[in-house]
């Protein structure tokens, strides 16, 4: 039985539109709108999206305005957003951005990287400048992307490893790793082309990452004592050197002169990115999250059972994060492949790709709603237990032919 729930459920009736270009203009018109409804009460509020995308600080403004409390700190509206015909640029992040995000099926939904419109003569320093600040801006995009859609991904793949031995049952080969199975075969026979070239993007991100991280790592487990950032970044910079020079070994013309240089610099940041997505709060994080899904049932009560917070916490990394890290990497991978290029997905690709919770009527694709909604149907009575009903209804029968 689906009881709904208002979380995950479009109201039309407490809504704004956001459609045509985002910009200034849009958030002046949409301003009384959004105030009016939280003033009228804290209930959910839809956001309906059709746009082609606008101005990030725009957007922005609108999500700020969205997420607003008010001046006696009361919590936000919880905000669901849905994409009605098209969701592109900075309409697509704001479609990220909801609780709960949705997508009406013939939905076209757009990512691409930061784009900067200058009509300045290019120079060396300046287009040194500006790579710089496209590349900054691009990682700090990703990363914003990944925080706002990595609990949808990680549920994803949580959903995919119970289908994994099958896979690796059809596929003979029982030897593939969880990541394999998941990046290889599990989510491509479920994008279109397009989305497909950006999940390629992505796994080949990914191995780089691994082999960059273990050229790297070698070298790190020769350092003695403490050591300074930069001096923990020279260590990776003569890996990656190393790497590079065996990678190409029969090429006796390939010179770091030439395109050595910027395959040294891309290789860098990639390898900052890889590390980066292992620091932190976010492995921890999902190793918390989803252990109840991935241990063994007593094995996860044992450490449930632990009183102190912090070591039950940390058993839970020792035990869940191996299993997590490798789809943590792609994950990491994935979001800074979605900044490269033109790319268009459908409803569907968003989904499998954790940028969207929902397709709309599309029943076949779990969702947190269908799992929070879903309540199980109250057994029949037993003979046994209809027996004292029916024993007391006789009685009131009797009294009342009695009477």
């Amino acid at each position: 039985m689906i009881v709904p729930h208002p979380y995950y459920r479009l109201n039309p009736k407490r809504a704004i539109y956001v459609s045509g270009k985002i910009d200034r203009e849009l958030v002046y018109r949409l301003t009384p709108q959004i105030i009016e409804l939280q003033a009228q009460n804290r209930d959910p509020i839809t956001v309906y999206i059709d746009s082609p995308g606008g101005v990030v600080a725009s957007a922005e403004a609108l999500l700020k305005l969205l997420k607003f409390s008010d001046q006696n700190s009361t919590p936000s509206c919880h905000i669901i957003t849905a994409v009605t015909g098209q969701a592109g640029s900075a309409a697509a992040d704001l479609l990220s951005s909801g609780d709960y995000s949705t997508a009406f099926p013939a939905s076209d939904i757009v990512y691409h990287g930061v784009r900067i419109g200058d009509d300045s003569p290019l120079t060396l320093e300046r287009t040194s400048m500006l790579a710089n600040l496209l590349r900054t801006s691009n990682d700090i995009y990703a990363n914003e992307l990944a925080r706002k859609i990595e609990d949808r991904f990680s549920l994803r793949y949580v959903y995919a490893r119970e289908h994994f031995d099958s896979i690796r049952k059809e596929a003979g080969d029982g030897g593939m790793s969880d990541v394999q199975v998941f990046v290889d075969h599990f989510v491509p026979d479920k994008l279109s082309p397009k989305a497909n070239q950006v999940w390629k993007k992505a796994r080949e991100r990914y191995f780089t990452y691994n082999k960059l991280f273990r050229a790297g790592y070698e070298k790190m487990k020769k350092l003695k004592g403490e050591k300074s950032a930069a001096a923990l970044e020279g260590v990776n910079i003569k890996a990656i050197v190393d790497f590079e020079v065996k990678q190409h070994k029969d090429e006796p013309k390939w010179r770091f002169r030439n395109q050595g240089m910027a395959r040294l610099v891309e290789d860098f940041f990639l390898l900052d990115e890889y590390e980066t997505a292992f620091q932190g709060k976010r492995l921890r994080k999902w190793s918390t999250s989803w252990a109840k899904y991935l241990l063994p049932e007593e094995e996860f009560a044992a450490i449930s059972a632990i009183a102190n917070e912090t070591e039950r916490t940390d058993q839970l990394v020792e035990k869940v994060g191996p299993l997590m890290s490798p789809v943590l990497g792609f994950f990491a991978a994935l979001c800074h492949a979605l900044q490269e290029g033109e790319n268009s997905l459908t409803a569907t690709d968003a989904y499998w790709l954790g940028l969207i919770d929902e397709v709309i009527g599309e029943s076949s694709l779990m969702s947190l709603r269908t799992i929070e909604e879903f309540k199980p149907d109250e057994a029949a009575p037993t003979a046994e237990e209809k027996a004292p009903a029916v024993e007391k209804v006789a009685a009131n029968q009797a009294v009342t032919a009695g009477t």
